[in-house]
């Protein structure tokens, strides 16, 4: 959205010209003369007035409001922010034998996360199984196997320092803002039909985590929906777990249609190798350059979920050139034992840049 608003010299001047014209007389350009000072003081509370108007004006538009009104728009249609998950570990503790540790004991890292022991164990033979919960939500809470939680506060006959053994729930973020927006103004474009593949793609979105999906008819009654957790990056693809979180979402009755088989399911992802040669001009700093941009440019590689839209699913070497040469390579030869001239992609792949070889 572009609406642009007069700056506080342009409100002054326009002020001063109204009233020359009214009185039908010149103004004094003194600075200090009355109506000009008086037009500094209107101009700057006009020029705010503007401004507020305008915060106002994007509110009424999803594409642009502030989350507090994004937030009460998304709920006219139903719709949450997905909030933060706060992971649940559990965690081996050593101390005397028959010591008890209470429900609610705290346990934190040295990075400050705390975390709640949920009940209340007996050590026996000297050890013992908590399971505890990070207070704060988010993928900040998550901690590897081996990594240690400490006593917030000293029990006696309990070792301070407890051992990470297994995750029960992984930690995520909330929804990022910009996220939940383009949900919403999907939700807003594309009117709920009766098992639509937006229909599937929306549904999959509500998940926690996921940020992107594709549904397709893979056999008769059938819709497959494949989710990522990411747009860009190394970890674009749902480990099992949340593969079958998403499944179970599609399939809860009140959501997907009557009769329809809904599966979820993990995409493929191809690394394109790539042997880069003869570039002119010839720099680390231009290499690194190509590299990016083509990494990027695979990152744009997608199925093509609709027949009508621009064709996602290709990668040829000819792209590739192009944009080598966006980049300021005059001359380059590009190719490609893994993908030979191009690929076209499958409805369950996506590619990632792989290995690159220079000579």
């Amino acid at each position: 959205m572009s609406v642009s608003i007069p700056t506080v010299a342009e409100i002054k001047a326009q002020i001063i010209t109204d009233i020359e014209t009214s009185i039908g007389a010149t103004i004094p350009i003194m600075p200090k003369a009355f109506v000009r000072v008086l037009a500094t003081a209107l101009a700057g509370v006009i020029h705010l007035a503007y401004r507020f108007g305008l915060w106002v004006y994007k509110q009424i538009f999803a594409a642009t409001a502030d989350i507090e009104a994004l937030i009460s728009k998304a709920a006219e249609y139903g719709m949450t922010r997905n909030a933060a998950i706060s992971a649940i570990l559990t965690a081996t503790v050593t101390g005397t034998t028959g010591i008890t540790i209470p429900a609610g004991t705290l346990w934190s890292t040295a990075a400050g996360v705390v975390y709640e022991q949920e009940d209340a164990i007996t050590l026996t033979a000297g050890t013992g199984t908590i399971t505890i919960a990070a207070l704060t939500g988010g993928i900040i809470g998550n901690l590897a196997n081996g990594l240690l939680v400490t006593l917030a506060s000293p029990i006696s006959g309990v070792d301070a320092d407890a051992t990470i053994a297994s995750t029960v729930t992984t930690g995520e973020d909330a929804e990022a803002v910009e996220d939940f927006r383009t949900r919403l103004v999907e939700r807003i474009r594309f009117r709920p039909g009766v098992g639509t593949a937006v229909d599937y793609i929306r549904w999959a979105r509500e998940v926690t985590g996921i940020v992107k999906a594709f549904a397709f008819n893979t056999a008769p009654g059938q819709v497959t929906v494949y989710p990522l957790l990411a747009i860009t990056g190394a970890s674009r693809i749902p480990a099992a777990g949340k593969i079958t979180e998403v499944q179970d979402y599609l399939n809860v009755v009140t959501r997907k249609p009557l009769g329809a088989e809904v599966l979820a399911a993990a995409m493929t992802e191809i690394p394109v190798d790539l042997e880069l040669s003869a570039l002119v001009p010839d720099s680390a700093g231009l290499r690194t350059e190509i590299e990016d941009a083509i990494e990027a440019y695979l990152y744009t590689r997608y199925p093509r979920q609709y027949t009508d839209e621009v064709a996602t699913n290709i990668v040829s070497l000819a792209s590739l050139y192009g944009v080598a040469s966006d980049t300021g390579a005059q001359s380059i030869t590009i190719a490609s034992s893994s993908m030979g001239a191009g690929l076209t992609l499958d409805d369950d792949e996506i590619v990632t840049l792989g290995t690159v070889t220079w000579s």
